[in-house]
Parts: C-alpha cells; structure tokens; sequence
C-alpha cells in the first residue's frame, strides 16, 4: 500500500499491530477465567510480559543499529541520542524481567526483599522516595513524551502539511505519523479501567484486564515502532549503513 510521505511504516503496522495487540486482552478476559487469564496472560512468565521483552529487544536491536549509523555518519548528537535510547531499553527489559529472576528462578537477597515491594530483584518496586524516582517519574516522563511528541505532533504537523528535513537530527528522531496510535494507546491504557473504578467501585469482568501490566507492553510497542520507523526514514534519506566488506 502507498504511505504518506510522513509516515514509514504500512498501515496494517502502525494501525493493526497497537489495536490487536491491546484489545487482545480484554477479548482473551472475556474468553476466559480471571485465574486462567492471569496465569497464562499476565503472569511473570504469561504472554504479555514475553511480548513486552520482545518487543524491547526489538527495540535494542534498532537503536544498535541506528547507534552504528550515526557512528559512521560522525553525528555525535546522534550518537549520544540513540545510546540514551539503547540503554533505556536495557533498563526497562532488565527491570521488566527482575534482571532474569524471572527467567532463573532465583530469590531476591532477604536485605534486598525487604526494601522491595515484590521482593524482586529489581529497582523500581524499592520503597519510598528511590522507587518513585526509578518507576513513576521515568514512567510519566515517557508517557507525556509518547502522548506529546509521538501522537499530539504528528497530527500537527501532518495538518499543517509540515515536514522536518530527514538530513536533520530533529527529522531523524521526531516519532512520525506511523507513531500516532501506539502514542495514544500506550500512555492511555489504563483510563478506561481507572475511569470505571472511579465511577462504579469496580471494573466488570470482561474489562478486567490489569491495565497497568498491559500498559507496560503498549510501551515496549511504542519503542519498538518509534525506533522501526527511524531506520526507515534514514533509508529513505539515503543514509543505509555501508557494507562490511
């Protein structure tokens, strides 16, 4: 299918893959038992939290690779933006996965358990002011910046009929149009059960879904298909990493 110019992924990547992946869930909760739909869905080792390291090693592998063409294009701002990117997927899959307890199996520390929350091996369930500062604020920092930038803009721009120059470093890390749904979905995720606690005490049965883990993977989307859509738009610049040989 044809795609705007301001857009670098098809539709059925940008559109599609947010909309399955996020009411996935409330039609698995309507299909099956909360107990069954926890134990295979949202479980430490369930569907959503494999997709969520998924969808950030993805991620990792494009920021690498955008991180090696700035290299060779001697952009340093480059450079230094797609290192933060990296090591940001770094830290949420290391937190996501406890840093492999989930995978190993192993206990956390007793000292460490008992500043943590879960008593995981991790840093944004610690207690008190250093938990706020590792889970909510980088939390709430890129959820106002995938909102922002990766919905509200995008919109802007394209009503305007504004477009950055992709030989520009604001062109080449601006989310693009493909970034619009996923940026609306992630930070939002969780309203709709929020909104009905608040108003009915209690969320139904079909729309119990525990928001908050699947918003977790709405981001890891969100990354994997910001960073899709930068590779694209350095190919389309002309800008694909020379040959090794």
């Amino acid at each position: 299918m044809n795609e705007r110019p301001d857009t670098a992924l098809p539709g059925w990547a940008w559109l599609g893959l947010p909309l399955v992946i996020y009411f996935s869930h409330y039609l698995a909760r309507a299909l099956l038992d909360f107990a069954v739909y926890d134990r295979w869905v949202l479980h430490e080792s369930g569907i959503t939290e494999k997709a969520t390291l998924v969808m950030l090693a993805l991620a990792l592998v494009g920021g690498l690779l955008a991180t090696r063409w700035a290299w060779r294009q001697g952009d340093r701002k480059l450079v230094a933006f797609f290192l933060v990117f990296c090591l940001g997927c770094v830290y949420f899959g290391g937190e996501e996965a406890s840093w492999g307890q989930h995978m190993a199996g192993w206990s956390a520390p007793e000292e460490w358990a008992e500043v943590n929350d879960q008593a995981e091996t991790n840093l944004h369930n610690t207690s008190g002011i250093a938990g706020t500062l590792l889970d909510q604020l980088p939390r709430n920092l890129l959820a106002i910046a995938m909102l922002v930038g990766g919905a509200i803009l995008p919109l802007v721009r394209r009503a305007r009929g504004l477009r950055h120059s992709l030989h520009s470093f604001r062109g080449l890390i601006m989310p693009g149009f493909e970034c619009v749904a996923i940026g609306f979905i992630a930070p939002l995720a969780s309203i709709p059960e929020k909104i009905l606690k608040a108003v009915a005490g209690t969320v139904p049965a079909p729309l119990e879904i525990e928001a908050g883990e699947v918003k977790e993977l709405m981001f890891a989307v969100f990354l994997a298909m910001y960073i899709a859509g930068v590779l694209v738009r350095m190919r389309r610049a002309g800008a694909a990493a020379p040959s090794p040989h």
